[in-house]
């Protein structure tokens, strides 16, 4: 179990570290070790998901320190699941690469080695259980991500990534502050034990760990790309070279689980202690409601950005905004049911939106005007990729019988239920905006992703002459793009399994029990020696909160 934890994060980093230092290496063989390596961790991200899959949490010390001094790695169903579709992007970004003609080479030497190091730094934020980790591992990822976004060159590349830096960076300013205001009231960073002392403050250190929830609130929406948080993800994604964009899809993703684990910390129930003005004080921080109001804003400027879009790498950009918006506004709920809803949108928006990324690369490729929705001669293959195109839009848009219906179903349907079950103010499971605003906001934002969509197909695949190109084989047929698509009526196929699979996550992440449990019943498996105990000797306890 401890090397299911281990592999996801030793085999990118050590990959990724020997890439760097054999830089000359040919890029064919650097391509063969990266898919290997990612192949690797596929298969241990699906081991832990088939652990997790039958209730249990992995968990393990690095190093076998202890508990607070050592660093936890710990796999529940969420964790598990997006360290899995991470892998699958990976998989699939790195086989598009291969058999783009001139792609490796026009796009940096250090590209692969980049590649291994975003998975590192995306496995140790889905696997770490404690927040100042969480902090690290999002620095990393983002570090990666810099150097990933200018391969290739090219002012636009240099202009986005630009705005990209500076915007995440404030993002971390603010994570870096809100887990030091945390750390000033509770004493330790760890998930679990802050699950536990959160609820037991005194009512004078309630509004400094308020402080630090909404700070970290504003972090992770950021990352997410949450109106009006937004600004740096079109001009990043819709300049990143395609296999790139195609692993960014799951990059807001990450800012969408640190706000699913921020809402496991909420202490939202029966105050049992003396502690209780605290309680209910953290209790009644706007958090959802915040999140449930961005998710329509966010919802709003996506499909406005699909309709007017002039270029197809930019549309799909604004398409992982819709995707965010729609996802959060189950999340936001804060039910089992909205979260389960989301999380199965959230599978579906990752794979089909990376396909997409993947498939417009293709198109542009043998397009006189590339990804611009202007008339000109059809791409070779226009009759596969036009039918890839309209599976992708139908899919995106949310149309039946496709995944994205079934997941657009589940989320309205749990809006719906929470609006309904209100009983008065304060109520977690009805906060936000009036579920009707929320069914006008997602349909409202799949009909103009339609009108969006389809003018894109019309201008590509019916207003210009046939293509003349006998460019062919398998680039032209996109496989990689093929099977992250293919995977939405499969979605639709085994949606009840899958639901089921969401629903059991949801609840074991709001309950948190188990996860508590796996947490601090972790011990050393040796005693510390004499030395150690030196070093740790003098190292003040951590602050426990409450009245001394």
């Amino acid at each position: 179990m401890s090397l299911l934890l281990i592999l996801p994060l030793a085999l990118p980093l050590g990959l990724g570290a020997w890439l760097f230092a054999r830089s000359e290496m040919p890029l064919r063989q650097q391509r063969r070790l990266s898919l290997i390596g990612t192949l690797g961790q596929l298969a241990a991200a699906v081991g832990l998901l088939a652990l997790s899959a039958e209730g249990q949490i992995a968990a393990t010390l690095i190093g076998d320190w202890p508990v607070p001094y050592g660093i936890v790695l710990a796999a529940d169903r969420l964790s598990a699941l997006m360290l899995t579709l991470t892998s699958a992007l990976a998989l699939a970004a790195i086989t598009h690469l291969s058999l783009s003609p001139g792609g490796a080479e026009q796009s940096g030497r250090h590209l692969h080695a980049l590649l291994q190091l975003q998975l590192f730094g995306l496995a140790g934020a889905f696997l770490t259980a404690d927040l100042f980790n969480l902090f690290v591992f999002f620095e990393v990822l983002l570090i990666a991500s810099y150097g990933l976004l200018v391969q290739g060159g090219g002012a636009a590349r240099s202009r986005a990534a630009l705005h990209y830096v500076v915007l995440n960076m404030i993002g971390s300013s603010l994570f870096l502050m809100g887990v030091a205001s945390l750390y000033a009231v509770a004493g330790s960073l760890s998930l679990a034990v802050l699950s536990e002392r959160l609820p037991e403050l005194a009512p004078a250190q309630a509004p400094l760990a308020g402080a630090g929830l909404l700070l970290l609130t504003g972090a992770f929406a950021l990352k997410a790309a949450l109106v009006p948080l937004h600004a740096w993800l079109v001009p990043a994604y819709s300049a990143a070279l395609a296999p790139v964009a195609a692993l960014f899809a799951i990059m807001t993703k990450v800012g969408v689980y640190a706000l699913l684990r921020l809402f496991a910390l909420m202490p939202i129930g029966d105050a049992l202690s003396d502690a209780a003005v605290a309680e209910r004080l953290l209790a009644r921080l706007p958090i959802q409601t915040v999140i449930a109001t961005g998710a329509l804003l966010t919802l709003a400027v996506g499909a406005i950005g699909v309709v007017a879009a002039a270029e197809l790498r930019a549309m799909t950009a604004y398409l992982i905004l819709v995707s965010v918006g729609t996802l959060l506004a189950g999340v936001a709920v804060g039910t089992a049911e909205g979260i389960a809803a989301g999380l199965y949108y959230l599978i579906h928006t990752t794979l089909v939106t990376a396909g997409l990324f993947l498939l417009i690369d293709v198109i542009s490729q043998g397009r006189e005007r590339g990804s611009w929705l202007q008339p000109a001669q059809q791409p070779p293959a226009a009759a596969w990729l036009g039918a890839l195109f309209l599976l992708g839009a139908m899919a995106i848009a949310g149309l039946p019988p496709l995944s994205g219906f079934v997941g657009k179903a589940l989320i309205l349907e749990a809006v719906q239920s929470a609006g309904a079950e209100v009983s008065g103010p304060g109520s977690g499971a009805g906060s936000g905006p009036d579920w009707m605003l929320s069914w006008i906001a997602v349909l409202g934002s799949s009909l103009l992703v339609v009108i969006g969509l389809s003018r894109a197909g019309i201008a590509i695949f019916w207003q210009g002459p046939p293509s003349t190109s006998t460019a062919s084989g398998r680039s032209a047929h996109a496989p990689a793009a093929t099977a992250l698509l293919a995977a939405s009526p499969l979605l639709a196929l085994f949606a009840a399994p899958i639901a089921s699979y969401t629903q059991s996550l949801a609840l074991q992440l709001l309950d948190g029990e188990d996860y508590i449990m796996a947490i601090r019943g972790l011990e050393p498996v040796d005693t510390p020696s004499a030395a150690t105990e030196g070093m740790t000797e003098g190292i003040a306890e951590p602050f426990h909160g409450g009245p001394p």
